[in-house]
């Protein structure tokens, strides 16, 4: 049986550990670390709450018309909500994208889908000009 607290003279061995690290700190030390994080985050927010407060203390005498009801601008105004408003223009511009709709019913003309678009392009193919031939003159054009 080997000592544990005297390493053998191996010098193969020398410079290394012979036993496991005590879980026992470890767990100590964790748990502190844990304790003054939250103790440090708790007085930051402290810290940042009182600053806001001493902020708006101080702004609300020096700017009295700032709480004042002002009228609206003339328009066009600035948009107050851009994200809800793209969001809208995204729904409307799904609506007319994706749904069929008459755009003049007495010329017969009516909106597709894109997809259906697509589809109907994929079959027919895009309209072209037939492909001349090289030895014909070109014809003048007629005024």
């Amino acid at each position: 049986m080997t000592d544990t607290h005297h390493p053998p003279q191996d010098p193969r061995l020398v410079g290394h550990e012979t036993s496991d690290a005590e879980i026992g700190p470890l767990l100590k030390f964790a748990v502190f670390l844990t304790i003054v994080v939250v103790i440090v985050s708790l007085l930051t927010m402290g810290l940042y709450s009182y600053l806001d407060a001493r902020e708006q203390a101080e702004k609300a005498p020096r700017y009295p018309l700032s709480t004042a009801q002002r009228p609206l601008p003339p328009t066009p105004r600035l948009q107050t909500h851009p994200f809800m408003d793209v969001q809208q223009l995204r729904r409307e511009e799904a609506r007319f994208l994706t749904r069929y709709s008459w755009i003049d019913r007495d010329a017969g003309v009516v909106r597709i889908p894109v997809d259906r678009a697509i589809e109907v392009l994929a079959e027919r193919g895009l309209p072209h000009r037939e492909a001349r031939n090289p030895e014909q003159p070109e014809a003048a054009p007629q005024r």
